[in-house]
């Protein structure tokens, strides 16, 4: 089903990123055409959910805190996208029950499983709720590096500096070898995105990428 809002706004942010700061995008290719998949991305910026909505060439729902729905502009936003509401600090079966229905009817849904922003710019470690998501709903982990988001948008910072921005795509990380009972699957699941993203990291050191 066609939502107007969703493509309205990501065809916008798209020109706001790709002439702002250059946006470009890596490994499309890894995307699936057709059926669920969880997109699971590094976070150390408020830019980066923006910026991965725009880089994936497919909708997805995120998964916000449930806080942010509160804020007039950004609530009604997040409703306009259909974002999935999270209660932070506690185990919410709600949403994580919505988001596997949604992966479960062939969409996408993209969550940040470090948990929190890195606020030191690093890499951190993805959680093991990613890994429940993929085995319960019996979809592959899309892994996604966003670089340059942390130099337009630090912490703290009061206004976006000029800085460029990449998204790398890695390739499916599948959930057949997890059981959906198992914590320490879910977690080795979660294992996997860290060291794809760390992969995709190092890829692009090796391209000289800055």
């Amino acid at each position: 089903m066609r939502n107007w809002f969703y493509d309205f706004s990501k065809w916008t942010l798209w020109i706001f990123f790709r002439f702002g700061h250059g946006l470009e995008v890596h490994g499309l290719q890894h995307v699936p055409k057709r059926g669920g998949f969880v997109l699971a991305s590094n976070h150390v910026s408020y830019l980066d959910p923006p910026v991965v909505g725009v880089a994936c060439p497919r909708r997805v729902a995120f998964m916000a805190r449930t806080t942010l729905f509160a804020h007039p502009f950004l609530g009604a936003f997040l409703r306009g996208i259909h974002a999935i509401p999270l209660r932070r600090g506690e185990a919410d079966h709600g949403a994580v029950s919505e988001a596997i229905a949604r992966l479960r009817r062939g969409l996408g849904v993209a969550i940040f499983p470090e948990g929190t922003r890195q606020l030191s710019g690093r890499l951190g470690s993805a959680k093991r709720g990613v890994g429940l998501l993929a085995a319960t709903a019996q979809v592959p982990i899309v892994p996604a590096l966003v670089t340059g988001t942390f130099d337009a948008l630090p912490p703290e910072a009061k206004r976006l500096h000029r800085a460029k921005i990449r998204v790398a795509f890695g390739p499916p990380i599948p959930y057949t070898t997890a059981s959906v009972s198992s914590p320490g699957d879910h977690q080795q699941l979660a294992d996997a995105v860290t060291q794809a993203w760390q992969r995709l990291d190092e890829e692009r050191g090796r391209k000289h990428i800055p």
